[in-house]
């Protein structure tokens, strides 16, 4: 039973895996690195091989929820704040998932975002969130990391904020497979800019510190606000 269960979940991870090649395009324009997809897929397998059908069919489930987001994205420059922010769960839910619970994630939205319709670019502190994990919560010696993902209303604009305990972009960039420049920043810092008119971009990177030891990073983004 288990065997023709684990049969099933593999053939629809197949059907997804060919879906992945009409997705691939829409994901690179939500700015969605496309190695994460092939990563999600290659959990799918190991999930499936480990006969693991909870985890397998959970994953595989928000993945296509993920994709599903993501195609329809696409089709515009912006999307609903609410929307975006589904989808950026879903993918930190399954970056969790992939990295065996190394780090929690905790969202912080203001409650004020709930009653007005707020418009942002689709994904886009997506590759600041994927810096975070990869750079910084993944090379934790421990699973205590914890990314915090903050929106809130500050001075008439929408204020992102992703906050991370791992080990700061100084000791990140001591690694040689991390030394080259982190995935997607100057399409977000170009995404940021042309969304809010402005000739700079609003993001700010600071690095943490307990005492004089890295404790982390906190990105900080800020959007005009635009309403559907």
């Amino acid at each position: 039973m288990l065997e023709y269960e684990n049969n099933e979940i593999f053939l629809q991870r197949n059907q997804l895996q060919r879906d992945v090649e009409s997705f691939e395009m829409q994901a690179l324009k939500a700015q969605l690195n496309p190695h994460f997809i092939f990563n999600c897929l290659n959990s799918i397998d190991a999930f499936i091989y480990s006969n693991d059908k909870y985890k397998a069919t959970m994953y595989l489930n928000k993945f296509a929820k993920l994709l599903r987001n993501i195609l329809d994205s696409s089709k515009n420059n912006t999307v609903s704040l609410l929307k975006d922010i589904q989808s950026l769960q879903l993918y930190t839910d399954l970056e969790e998932l992939r990295n065996e619970n190394k780090f929690k994630t905790l969202y912080e939205i203001d409650e004020m975002l709930a009653t007005i319709e707020y418009e942002v670019p689709p994904l886009i502190v997506q590759p600041l969130v994927e810096n975070a994990i990869l750079h910084g919560l993944r090379n934790r010696n421990d699973n205590d990391g914890k990314l915090t993902i903050s929106i809130s209303l500050e001075g008439g604009r929408l204020k992102y904020e992703i906050t991370d305990n791992g080990i700061g972009r100084r000791s990140a960039s001591l690694i040689p497979r991390y030394s080259s420049q982190s995935y997607g920043m100057d399409l977000t810092q170009s995404r940021i800019k042309m969304f809010n008119k402005e000739d700079k971009s609003s993001l700010i990177i600071e690095d943490l510190y307990e005492g004089s030891n890295p404790s982390g990073t906190c990105a900080i983004v800020y959007l005009n606000k635009q309403t559907a």
